[in-house]
């Protein structure tokens, strides 16, 4: 495979190499093609509340049914109902650049909801001509069952990853794992990089109760709020709601557990490679979000008497590619900001708020880690680069650490070229996820939640790996991911959705976490129990930490 042929394959998994992303449509529409707002004519007219128009069940066509907006022709693959590009929020142009979502209003006829819709605004290379990219993107996916089943079933709703700045729904095909189930699966997509997380008093001034910095996961809420109030529709059962995300998407789900603003939202949570706590990352702190944003401000808009209508009016591919200096893949280091007034989606840091027992504390949580994440940020496509010598190695600690390298380089003695690399990626991966996971698990248990930590082991391991497992689908590479792996992960994952406890016949037993053994389940083949994860790291970034 060539090296564009990889980095666009890369790309569309949102910076994971997860599986083969969906970011064609390959089905058929159902029903007649969509006119200029979505919409298919078919001579019905449902207004607001989603009038059926008397149509029976027996009658009503395959995958065509109502939501609270009108009504919504899908399509039948396979024995799963695909709803794609259905709006949750109006479109976040001109005025609505920099504001809280808004529910997106109602329809006339049938929604057509046979494609994809386009992802968020964001690099122009990274989702390749497949998928197209627009500040118009605030819309979700629901696979659903066909038939359905007499009974509600378990909802998981996935939030994908990317740093912030990548990635969007279309990559992650929720058929297998709905027909596993069964559940109703449905991904999502919201806003990025600038888009989402822009933040400055200005802006605050005119969005009394709602301070920026944190429209990204505000729009997850709304979509979320959309899932509640509309997914009964779909077989779902609003009661039973389960969030499930990978690295930006798991850093999300963190803040949706402990957000005032989502605590009625969602009932369980799968944290896959990222935990918003300890020494992770995830959040930014409201100094360093209006630094950031007036950065931007003063470039773009340096003569500007009024900076927000100025950077309202700047073309939407001047922000995507203001990178503030940084060289880094992601571009500017946009995240959701910790904005600590009344009305924030974080009113304190993720870690504080858990620890002063205020969160969603009846969620049951699922919390892992791959064994070598930062593999995956090594590679030269990505614009990594192995660490081939113990000089090297040395010099990262050095520039990372400074003063207190010398410590670090205790904890993680290289004694050769030949093991540089491996050393760093297990440095790299306890810091930024197998060790802020367990520093979430043991918050979250401290204060009475069941939590099941996980390390996926199978293969390389490296970030985004575990993926190909959840969703079944194939590796980039076209490597297939083992079969018996994803009937126990997908197993364990729709169990846990529907019940809050990931156990179940025919699958090694997951023993729930306790901070004196560090218990856990290994997924690879055969999953087994284990213990003392990471122990002496661990215990070494929670010394290490100011």
């Amino acid at each position: 495979m060539d090296k564009a042929t990889v980095l666009r394959s890369m790309m569309c998994l949102g910076l994971v190499t997860g599986f083969v992303p969906a970011c064609s449509d390959d089905g058929a529409p159902g029903g007649g093609g969509p006119g200029p707002d979505g919409s298919v004519a078919d001579g019905s007219d449902a207004g607001a509340g989603g009038d059926d128009a008397g149509i029976e069940d027996a009658d009503r066509p395959p995958c065509q049914l109502a939501v609270t907006q009108g009504r919504l022709n899908g399509k039948l693959v396979e024995s799963t109902c695909h709803f794609l590009g259905v709006p949750y929020a109006k479109p976040p142009l001109g005025a609505l650049r920099f504001a809280p979502p808004q529910a997106a209003g109602n329809w006339d006829g049938v929604r057509d909801a046979t494609m994809f819709g386009p992802s968020c605004m964001q690099k122009a290379s990274i989702l390749g001509d497949a998928t197209a990219t627009s500040e118009d993107c605030l819309s979700l996916n629901v696979y659903t069952p066909d038939p359905s089943p007499a009974a509600k079933l378990p909802v998981m709703v996935f939030i994908h990853g990317g740093g912030y700045t990548l990635g969007g729904s279309s990559t992650y095909d929720g058929r297998l794992l709905s027909q596993k189930g069964p559940v109703v699966v449905v991904t999502i997509n919201y806003r990025l990089g600038a888009f989402a997380f822009f933040a400055h008093p200005e802006l605050d001034r005119e969005r009394a109760g709602a301070p920026s910095g944190s429209d990204g996961i505000r729009d997850q809420q709304l979509a979320l709020r959309w899932v509640k109030d509309n997914i009964a529709a779909f077989q779902g059962d609003p009661n039973n709601v389960t969030v499930f995300g990978e690295s930006a998407g798991s850093f999300s789900a963190t803040i949706l557990l402990v957000s005032p603003l989502s605590r009625d939202l969602a009932h369980r949570f799968i944290l896959e490679s990222g935990a918003s706590v300890g020494g992770g990352f995830g959040t930014t702190s409201r100094e360093t979000g209006y630094a950031l944003s007036t950065a931007m401000a003063s470039e773009l808009c340096a003569s500007a008497r009024d900076v927000v209508a100025c950077l309202r009016g700047t073309p939407a591919r001047q922000l995507v590619d203001w990178t503030g200096g940084t060289m880094d893949f992601f571009g500017a280091p946009w995240a959701p900001v910790i904005e600590g007034t009344m009305g924030a989606v974080l009113p304190d840091a993720p870690q504080n708020l858990i620890a002063s027992n205020d969160y969603n504390r009846a969620a049951a949580i699922i919390a892992g880690s791959n064994k070598n994440e930062w593999g995956l940020f090594i590679q030269p496509v990505l614009g990594g680069m192995p660490v081939t010598t113990v000089a090297q190695f040395k010099a990262s600690v050095a520039q990372q650490f400074g003063a207190r390298a010398p410590e670090v380089e205790a904890q993680y003695p290289v004694g050769s070229d030949a093991e540089a690399n491996d050393v760093f990626i297990r440095l790299v991966t306890d810091q930024v996820f197998r060790c802020p996971t367990r520093t979430l698990a043991r918050l979250t248990t401290a204060q009475g939640s069941k939590v099941y930590l996980y390390s996926f082991d199978e293969g390389a391991a490296y970030h985004g790996d575990e993926l190909a497992y959840v969703f079944g689908m194939p590796a980039f590479t076209g490597m297939a991911p083992l079969p018996a792996l994803v009937a126990s992960v997908q197993g364990y994952w729709t169990r846990f959705a529907a019940t809050g406890d990931p156990n179940w016949s025919g699958l090694p037993v997951w023993p729930t976490y306790d901070s004196a053994s560090d218990q856990h389940i290994v997924l690879k083949i055969p999953p087994s129990a284990g213990s003392a994860l990471a122990k002496s790291d661990c215990d070494f970034w929670d010394r290490f930490e100011p």
